[in-house]
């Protein structure tokens, strides 16, 4: 079961589906996650923005109480020359003002210089005797520019209570006298209630300069108001007043408070709001909720992508390799039918097309060119060697997994492109140029399944690239230099790739810098029979193939010559016959006899 459990593991398919599933489960979760933050963000500039324009409404109703008192002062001293220095007149006009306005204001009043008052409320109006408290305001009203409206810092009035009073002097019968008009300020705590209604994570209120309160917040969960003072963690309110910024937090009672004040021009009160977000983390928590079952959904969501995307691989895949195991086991016979349009559609036709030319061309195979045609079938069944497509598939596999997505066509290419070289308009000779070409696409496959640097280095002579050779003479050598030089690549390290021509012949040398061998090994390279040396469970072609299919087609001077040394590399060379050279000597001759 564990083994079962370990192969399946690495198969190209769960890795897929492990890399979708997680893709697509963190993209979904990053995306719920930046989502969250984003609307907690909104929401909570939101809440910010309608506390800010609530304080902003405060101020304008203080606003409209100042401006409201001023004209009620400024109403009884345009009327005070009507009285006719008459007090009841006085005394009647206070009663009046205060009717009609008694909501806003809890006395309206005349401070005589004896301390004793005329009253507008009925209270006052009947206990007007003199009060040692009052002079402070008629001293308040006497200080001031004539004419000028002072308010009071907030003090316990005898008649109205907690209250504020607005004073401005005035003579009356030539008595100088002082207009006192008294707040009510549980009306304009109501007034304040009813702004903020609606809203239980933000509280109103009004201090003044020295931290006492004129209006306490309403419902406050954070504050005690002791003596007309904020208490919050043994601190006072004087606090608040005193800081430089307009807009701040505070952790008050454990809760992390934003604390926004302005400053009214006219009293110069401290009007202030508090923000402690309690009904923003309810809807936070009702929203975690949501995304909870959200990210259940993506991780569903995100198991069936990634089962569907790695089933899309799996398939064709999995199809490939039965194939395969059955041209490994010597059935060539095999039909690859598929009608995907895709790479794998491509790699399967290829594969047919090169098993229909490796049974043509074992059916052609006639006794004159049988050992000539047997060697060039091992060159082809080399292209399909299943460890080599394994390899380059599990390649595939290896750079999915990995996330490298952009390289998986090129590998299909490059393993398309080696297919098709052995089989596309097939003959035993192609240009070196297309035998290099072939031999880069094939370092290329093994770069990518060894992850190792196998440089290659050209010093081709331009003039021999359109010179034909054999073809598929030149990549298993550099296979051998990948697998004995380079300790199958386990070692990364230069090929370098030179050619020129030399007394006639088109010389090739294909150097390696590896672990080199040594001189009788070299020697028995191209003795020894391949069938018995070379062709081995992986069908690697050995030098032996070529150093004979070169012999079989250009003769007993051409071929293959090796030179080694252990811990210096290998050096193969091979020689061809210079094919333009013999072309120009034909012609050459041919003008000759023209000319005779």
């Amino acid at each position: 079961m564990n083994k079962w459990m370990k192969r399946w593991f690495h198969t190209v398919s769960f890795r897929l589906f492990l890399v979708c599933f997680v893709f697509v489960l963190s993209s979904e979760a990053i995306l719920s996650a930046l989502s969250y933050r984003y609307i907690e963000n909104e929401i909570t500039s939101s809440q910010l923005n309608q506390a800010t324009q609530l304080l902003h409404k405060e101020e304008e109703y203080i606003d409209l109480y100042f401006l409201l008192v001023q004209n009620t002062i400024s109403q009884l001293s345009s009327s005070a020359d009507s009285w006719r220095n008459d007090l009841t007149a006085a005394q009647a006009a206070l009663e009046n003002v205060y009717r009609e306005n008694s909501v806003m204001l809890s006395d309206v009043y005349l401070i005589r210089k004896d301390l004793s008052i005329l009253g507008g409320n009925p209270v006052t109006k009947v206990f007007n005797d003199a009060r040692e408290d009052r002079d402070p305001l008629y001293q308040m009203a006497y200080r001031s520019a004539y004419g000028a409206v002072k308010v009071s810092e907030p003090y316990a009035n005898f008649f109205s209570g907690w209250t504020v009073t607005f004073t401005r002097a005035i003579v009356i019968a030539g008595e100088p006298m002082a207009f006192a008009v008294d707040l009510n300020l549980t009306a304009l705590q109501e007034r304040l209630q009813r702004v903020g209604e609606g809203s239980n994570d933000l509280q109103l209120g009004i201090m003044d300069k020295e931290g006492r309160v004129i209006l306490e917040p309403t419902g406050s969960r954070l504050f005690k108001v002791v003596d007309h003072r904020l208490r919050f963690d043994d601190r006072d309110g004087r606090e608040l007043v005193e800081a430089k910024d307009d807009v701040f937090e505070e952790r008050i009672n454990g809760t992390v408070v934003t604390i926004m004040k302005s400053i009214n021009p006219r009293t110069k009160w401290i009007v202030f709001a508090l923000y402690d977000g309690t009904d923003l983390q309810k809807s936070l928590k009702r929203l975690e909720t949501f995304f909870v079952g959200l990210l259940l959904l993506g991780f569903l969501l995100s198991g069936v992508t990634a089962g569907f995307v790695a089933r899309m691989i799996r398939t064709p895949v999995y199809y490939l390799i039965r194939k395969i195991n059955q041209v490994n086991h010597g059935d060539l016979n095999v039909n690859i039918s598929s009608t995907r349009q895709d790479e794998f559609g491509k790699l399967a036709q290829t594969f047919d097309d090169m098993l229909h030319q490796i049974r043509t061309l074992i059916e052609h195979v006639n006794r004159g060119e049988r050992k000539k045609k047997e060697l060039e079938i091992q060159v082809l069944q080399s292209q399909i060697n299943p460890h080599f497509l394994y390899n380059t598939l599990g390649s595939i596999s290896n750079v999915v997994a990995f996330g490298r997505y952009h390289e998986v066509d090129n590998i299909i290419e490059a393993l398309i492109s080696i297919l098709e070289y052995g089989i596309t308009e097939f003959s035993d000779r192609v240009s070196l140029e297309q035998e290099l070409r072939n031999v880069k696409d094939y370092i290329y496959i093994q770069m990518i399944r060894y992850d190792c640097e196998f440089d290659l280095v050209e010093e081709i002579d331009p003039n021999t690239l359109e010179l034909p050779v054999l073809r598929m003479a030149l990549q298993p050598i550099v296979e051998n230099s990948i697998f004995h030089g380079y300790a199958g690549g386990r070692k990364s390290g230069a090929i370098r790739l030179s050619s020129t021509i030399r007394e006639g012949m088109l010389v090739i040398v294909v150097e390696d810098e590896g672990i080199g061998m040594t001189t009788e090994k070299t020697k028995d390279l191209l003795i020894e029979d391949p069938v018995e040396r070379n062709w081995d469970k992986r069908k690697r072609i050995g030098l032996y193939n070529i150093h004979q299919r070169i012999r079989l087609n250009y003769g007993e001077p051409y071929g293959l010559s090796v030179w080694s040394e252990p811990g210096r590399g290998t050096s193969v060379t091979l020689t061809f016959p210079d094919e333009a050279e013999k072309q120009l000597a034909k012609q050459e001759v041919l003008d000759r006899r023209v000319e005779s």
